[in-house]
């Protein structure tokens, strides 16, 4: 790209090349506005094909709870807790217990009722609770996979989800996967056509390339910065070509 001295040249030739340069991505980005805000989200996290998750928390005895957690501590299992919650599976309370062991976020389910700590969901009871979620009860199972964590790589659309895992694949036009986490017996993600083209073009929106959802990444910095000095050469080289601004400046000069 050579310059002269004529300002107004150069700056039209910096504005130009900027403007293909930056454009590209403004057109991802204004792409993937027209899709987020003209989308139905309950559509994109599945949600759609659920009935509404009815919890049962009932006659729960927390001393017995503290019985687990203490035989938890006993065992050294934990070094410190993280998190409790009240979740239901097949019309039965179950207390959801996340905590630390060695930095590794982990999660037992424990029976309020009895204080015992509940196994990993079967491929079987997954299945069963899939099949009580959906509003078509009719609705077919294609297929089941069982993914763990050197089967999900950062792409993968079940990337940053609880596992082990079951994936159920949806006899559905949309491609719907339904996940089930083994350890917490709760459907914990609903991927679906949609939802995987909102997710790539929210790659091209976040402009992070490896994870898709860290947006303070530095291409996306350099980007908007870029698209900063595009918009206000354009805004600079109007002033130097205006024919009214040019009038007013003569105006002032008498």
């Amino acid at each position: 790209m050579k310059f002269r001295k004529n300002k107004n040249y150069n700056l039209r030739k910096i504005h130009r090349y900027l403007g293909v340069f930056i454009g590209i991505q403004f057109l991802f980005w204004t792409l993937g506005g027209l899709y987020f805000s003209w989308n139905n989200m309950d559509d994109v996290h599945g949600e759609t094909l659920l009935k509404q998750n009815k919890k049962y928390f009932k006659n729960i005895n927390f001393d017995v709870f503290q019985k687990g957690v203490d035989s938890l501590k006993k065992a050294k299992e934990i070094d410190s807790i993280h998190s409790v919650q009240l979740i239901e599976a097949f019309e039965e309370p179950l207390i959801q217990f996340n905590f630390f062991k060695e930095t590794v976020l982990k999660t037992k389910l424990i029976s309020p009722i009895t204080g015992s700590i509940h196994p990993p969901f079967s491929k079987s009871e997954c299945l069963k609770l899939v099949k009580q979620r959906l509003k078509d009860s009719t609705q077919r199972i294609l297929k089941t996979e069982f993914i763990e964590k050197n089967t999900v790589g950062k792409h993968h659309e079940y990337r940053g989800k609880p596992l082990p895992a079951f994936a159920f694949t949806l006899n559905h036009p949309s491609e719907t996967i339904v996940y089930v986490a083994t350890e917490l017996g709760q459907i914990t993600s609903v991927r679906n056509n949609n939802w995987r083209r909102f997710d790539f073009l929210w790659m091209l929106h976040t402009m992070d390339y490896s994870t898709r959802d860290h947006i303070t990444n530095w291409v996306l910095r350099v980007f908007s910065v870029l698209g900063i000095a595009t918009i206000l050469s354009g805004f600079y080289l109007f002033y130097l070509t205006s024919p009214t601004i040019r009038k007013i400046k003569n105006k002032n000069k008498k």
